[in-house]
């Protein structure tokens, strides 16, 4: 089963915890990021959600720019 998103900074944490992103939606000017819906992964949503999260800044910002770049390649 699958799960999308569109949070662009819970998608950031999710890669940076091992989450690999399915493939992108694209919906207009809006990405939803498709992930394999698991235990994990509700574990770290709920996380996130509920600011029980940490992450290490830097990698968390390395994240981010790479999740950019996958937005906006060609």
């Amino acid at each position: 089963m699958e799960i999308a998103t569109q949070d662009f900074y819970l998608t950031a944490y999710l890669r940076l915890n091992g989450q690999r992103i399915l493939h992108l939606k694209d919906e207009g000017r809006r990405h939803l990021f498709v992930f394999e819906d698991t235990e994990e992964l509700q574990r770290l949503r709920r996380d996130y959600y509920y600011d029980e999260a940490t992450v290490a800044p830097q990698i968390y910002k390395r994240s981010i720019r790479e999740l950019k770049a996958l937005i906006y390649e060609d």
